[in-house]
């Protein structure tokens, strides 16, 4: 049996795959250079692609994951984050963190979204364009992730088709979960849906997670828009254990498809389908913002759905880096420049 909105989630994987690409007046160039994917040694990491276009770059780890390690203009930083003690290893008998973009399934449970992800998987280059990697199988989920990550000549933009396959004998329930961790530092942006002031069943949901508090100072909840300022994190007493003072977590049920990070002058822009028909876990969280000192995930997840016994979930998203951005600090002036760009980025164009 297939859960409702499933088909729908299909249909809209397939007409986001299906897009033809944006090219923003200003990134665009006479000269377009075409898309290069070489194999490299990261840090430890041996088998590694690098994908470049000229204006920006990405590399995925094969020694492990799938993982996407690295995300930068050409000639700036990573906006990833990696847990320095961490690079370049594999084969831990335990999961190990790490940092950049993994793909987990919700809900979270230790022993499904907690699976190992520590082995070499399979790579293959596409079209020189697409690079797919096939992670090997997670017996206790039942499933295997396979992760396609490409460009586009003459786009600040990543494109990422995550698959979800149930490769078990029973059906499998689940929601795609995607989660890029980013530098600290930065302020993320998360979009507020406001509906008809009259209509009785216009609601919207700010969910906080019971390590959340209202008054932190990371937390600005506008009337349209929810900012996390990473800079007004305090680091956590030393030695504190358990669940740590500079850890909080937050959750929206937004249906704008996306959510923003400013680092510096650079603006990190995530497009995301939703399913106005999908069942949200979490109390119908869409996007998910993790924040501690050390980093900030700007996760967001699809709707909870039944995978039949070889059948396979997609979540397809899409990644901008913008040069030269600046958002400003009043609700009114972000939402402006935050919307522009969502204009531009939004993949029904």
């Amino acid at each position: 049996m297939i859960r409702k909105g499933h088909m729908i989630v299909l249909l809209v994987a397939a007409l986001w795959s299906l897009v033809g690409s944006v090219v923003l007046a200003a990134e665009s160039a006479p000269d377009v250079t075409p898309v290069s994917i070489v194999k490299e040694d990261f840090r430890g990491w041996a088998n590694t692609y690098r994908l470049s276009n000229g204006i920006v770059e990405a590399r995925v780890a094969t020694d492990i994951g799938p993982r996407i390690i690295d995300f930068r203009r050409v000639g700036g930083e990573n906006v990833l984050y990696l847990r320095e003690s961490e690079i370049g290893k594999a084969g831990e008998k335990e999961w190990v963190f790490r940092g950049g973009w993994r793909l987990w399934v919700a809900p979270e449970t230790k022993e499904t979204t907690y699976a190992l992800d520590n082995e070499t998987c399979t790579a293959e280059v596409v079209d020189q364009r697409m690079v797919r990697v096939t992670a090997p199988p997670q017996p206790a989920a039942g499933i295997r992730k396979q992760v396609e990550v490409s460009l586009a000549p003459g786009e600040p933009r990543l494109r990422i088709q995550a698959r979800i396959k149930n490769i078990g004998d029973r059906p499998v329930t689940y929601a795609a979960w995607s989660l890029p961790v980013l530098r600290p530092g930065g302020r993320a942006f998360v979009p507020l849906d406001k509906g008809s002031l009259t209509a009785f069943d216009a609601i919207r949901r700010l969910i906080l997670w019971s390590y959340a508090e209202f008054g932190d100072p990371r937390y600005r909840f506008g009337d349209r828009l929810v900012v996390i300022d990473s800079a007004k994190i305090k680091p956590a007493r030393q030695g504190q254990a358990g669940r740590r003072d500079d850890e909080s977590k937050i959750g929206v049920d937004s249906a704008a498809g996306w959510a923003a990070y400013q680092h510096g002058n650079t603006l990190f822009f995530k497009r995301f389908p939703y399913d106005p028909q999908g069942e949200y876990i979490d109390g119908g969280a869409t996007v998910e913002v993790y924040s501690s000192a050390e980093f900030l995930e700007l996760e967001n997840l699809g709707p909870l759905t039944t995978i039949e016994p070889g059948q396979e979930l997609v979540l397809p998203e899409h990644w901008w880096l913008f040069a030269g951005v600046v958002v400003p600090e009043a609700e009114p002036a972000a939402l402006r420049v935050l919307e522009r760009y969502a204009e531009q980025t939004d993949p029904s164009r």
